[in-house]
């Protein structure tokens, strides 16, 4: 008679490491788990990202991320062709007299209880952060990342939140960023997650952009949630302005530059300029100086709005009184063009300028 063992499914295995499983189930998302197990199975083997990308039906600059966060873990390493290959493991020396080791370990709980004191400042008294120094501070490592997102549950939120606002996993260095503007800049979990939103729905989603509209928002103090929403219904009105200004003008669709928010919040929020009496400066500035010039066409308007005049209708009123009051081979204009030509000609770049 013949025996046998059937072992099904289990005929076939593979090694995981067990810092994989007790320090970063927590930690990698779903993504970075599919990309490990994928790349344990086929230890061994030649491959590169597009052949995990088409395998796991991922977008490779996606495969990229999550392998950059083995790599930094220390569970990979990839060499210059771009093959995965398993690194060296690290060895460790043992301390040569007892006093090195004691001497170490007390050094390193000092470290520790420091860190501990300032992360305790920061996360409970962010009123006392110091405002961002103009030199970049030195970004969080990973290992550091990680000891917060596991001590500090809003920390691992704040990530997740990310992510999933993101619509990606975000990179190491995006993670380090925002807990950095955390923990350095002083804006609490909940504000951060709300900058976040604000930038994804106003189509400015990226690193660069969250990370200096937060350091404006630490230097303003906002660090509420009801101050964050004063803040982002602000800058929402400014856009919507812009957005409106573009039409009038006749601009095409474009991110506003400054000067172009702070005109558009000026004549449409403040002023509340009608779209016609905007349209007439602005055909005015063309047939006086051949092109669009803010700055000039911002005097034009300013010089209607001191005579009060806030419609067509009344400036085409005004005009036609003027030109029956004087001789017909006089003229004079309803702005002050002298206002206009003592300014300083770098006022006079054009629309685009900054």
């Amino acid at each position: 008679m013949e025996y046998r063992l059937e072992l099904g499914a289990w005929g076939s295995v593979f090694a995981v490491p067990t810092e994989l499983t007790d320090k970063h189930l927590k930690l990698a998302g779903a993504a970075q788990l599919k990309v490990i197990l994928w790349f344990l199975r086929h230890a061994g083997e030649a491959f590169t990202t597009a052949d995990i990308s088409s395998a796991l039906s991922m977008h490779e600059a996606d495969v990229r991320d999550c392998m950059q966060y083995w790599i930094e873990a220390g569970l990979i390493a990839h060499n210059d062709n771009n093959i995965l290959t398993p690194p060296m493991p690290a060895v460790q020396t043992a301390p040569d007299t007892e006093t090195e080791s004691t001497a170490g370990t007390e050094e390193k709980a000092a470290e520790t209880e420091t860190i501990t004191e300032i992360q305790a400042e920061t996360r409970h008294e962010p009123e006392k952060t110091q405002t961002r120094l103009p030199s970049r501070p030195e970004k969080p490592d990973q290992k550091y990342l990680s000891e917060r997102m596991t001590s500090d549950p809003g920390i691992a939120f704040l990530m997740q939140s990310a992510d999933e606002i993101f619509g990606r996993l975000t990179n190491i260095s995006d993670k380090a960023t925002l807990l950095m503007i955390h923990e350095y800049d002083g804006l609490p979990v909940e504000v951060l997650i709300m900058l976040m939103q604000y930038a994804h729905d106003a189509g400015k989603c990226n690193m660069r952009y969250i990370e200096k509209t937060a350091i404006s928002w630490a230097d303003e103090e906002i660090t509420t949630l009801e101050a964050a929403e004063r803040k982002i219904k602000e800058l929402s009105e400014k856009n919507t302005a812009a957005r409106r200004y573009q039409r009038i003008i006749g601009l095409d669709d474009h991110s506003p530059t400054k000067k172009e928010l702070e005109f558009a919040d000026l004549w449409i929020n403040k002023r509340k300029y009608p779209d016609e009496l905007i349209r007439e400066a602005y055909e005015t500035c063309i047939d006086n100086k051949g092109k669009f010039i803010q700055k000039y066409t911002n005097t034009i308007l300013e010089n209607w709005y001191k005579t009060g005049i806030t419609s067509v209708s009344q400036l085409k009123n005004q005009q036609s009184e003027r030109k029956k009051a004087k001789p017909q081979d006089s003229y004079s204009p309803s702005y002050d063009i002298s206002e206009y030509e003592s300014t300083s000609i770098l006022d006079e770049e054009g629309w685009d300028d900054e």
